[in-house]
């Protein structure tokens, strides 16, 4: 069976590609174990410089895979805390990854695959990418990467944005904080070297020393909050909203 996620490593740089291209690349307990495992390598080892993070075929991500999601609901209340808890864990370990990751996004960037945004040190976008947090149209809510995705973009946008479920492209993303750099597709490669360029002409060691300081100034990001986080998800999931918006919704749509 094909691995979800490509991972080499090449001179010191990890580079890391999505790959469920059929699925647009939408989470399910396969991917996010992976990826779970993946992370927690990247955080014991010491050679690393940077990480360099993609998704394969026409889409970044499209958040949690819906049949992935149906299927949870069935389950009971503790399994689907312990689903849910998986994508929290593995945004929380590449929130915190001691090298500075560089995130280039296309295509559907929704829901979960913000939070993948919201929690990279370095984001570039596709002109033609499209963003969404469509969780209250299949009656959920975007509570587990809403602690990533507040602190990149704040209350103010997210009233608007977690409220309608509505699609902005690129060029809005940057202007409210998720996204630095709007790229055409055919440059990515190039436009990504260059910042490992800059990344390379600093420290090491200062650099993660960095990283470490901005999560402390500002205080990061707390397992009880995840948790709560979590709690909320399941239980929109459980309820009977979220089950009748999870079996007829498509994201793409």
């Amino acid at each position: 069976m094909e691995e979800a996620v490509h991972f080499t490593v090449n001179d010191g740089i990890a580079y890391l590609t999505l790959n469920r291209p059929d699925f647009h690349n939408a989470f399910n307990r396969v991917m996010l174990q992976e990826l779970i495992e993946i992370f927690k390598k990247i955080h014991e080892a010491s050679s690393l410089r940077a990480l360099v993070m993609r998704g394969n075929g026409e889409s970044f991500c499209t958040g949690a895979d819906i049949s992935w999601m149906e299927q949870s609901s069935h389950l009971p209340q503790l399994d689907k805390f312990s689903d849910a808890r998986l994508i929290s864990i593995m945004m929380g370990l590449l929130d915190s990854l001691p090298i500075p990751t560089i995130t280039f996004v296309h295509g559907a960037v929704l829901g979960g695959g913000v939070g993948i945004v919201a929690c990279s040190d370095i984001v570039l976008s596709d002109s033609k990418a499209k963003f969404g947090f469509l969780e209250t149209k299949l009656g959920l809510i975007p509570a587990i990467i809403s602690p990533f995705v507040l602190r990149a973009i704040g209350s103010r946008y997210a009233r608007r944005y977690f409220l309608t479920g509505e699609k902005f492209g690129a060029l809005q993303a940057q202007h409210i904080g998720l996204v630095h750099e709007v790229v055409d597709f055919k440059t990515a490669t190039a436009e990504i070297d260059k910042f490992i360029q800059h990344l390379l002409t600093g420290g090491p060691h200062a650099i993660k020393r960095t990283k470490n300081l901005i999560q402390e100034v500002m205080e990061g990001i707390s397992e009880q909050t995840r948790m709560m986080s979590v709690d909320l998800f399941v239980t929109l999931q459980s309820s009977d909203e979220g089950r009748q918006g999870i079996t007829s919704y498509t994201p793409l749509q």
